[in-house]
């Protein structure tokens, strides 16, 4: 999925996107919408260009920890980034984290 998109569109600034998308709490600025456990639901993010982009949760485990998420780029967007669900062991640790799928 990634792999294949990079390889297919070998720009530099793409790579670095998807590095930021690793990290979504870096990127929020803005509005957030929080559920009624008071976790994000949604939220506006900027991304190191400037260009606009919404951050939303879309999977979570028991516990509140956040296990998939979806962040677009640009407006209209561009593209998304989207990480596929984590695996967490009972203590709650990420033991499994796949890359970021754009799209």
């Amino acid at each position: 999925a990634v792999s294949t998109y990079l390889e297919e569109n070998p720009n530099p600034d793409v790579l670095g996107l998807v590095q930021a998308a690793k990290n979504p709490d870096l990127l929020v600025t803005g509005a957030i919408t929080l559920d009624g456990s008071n976790l994000i639901t949604s939220a506006a993010v900027v991304w190191p260009d400037g260009s606009p982009g919404t951050l939303t949760i879309t999977s979570r485990d028991a516990n509140g920890a956040v296990l998939a998420y979806n962040i677009t780029y640009g407006s209209p967007v561009s593209k998304t980034f989207s990480q596929p669900a984590i695996t967490r062991n009972s203590a709650g640790a990420a033991t499994n984290v796949p890359a970021i799928v754009v799209s």
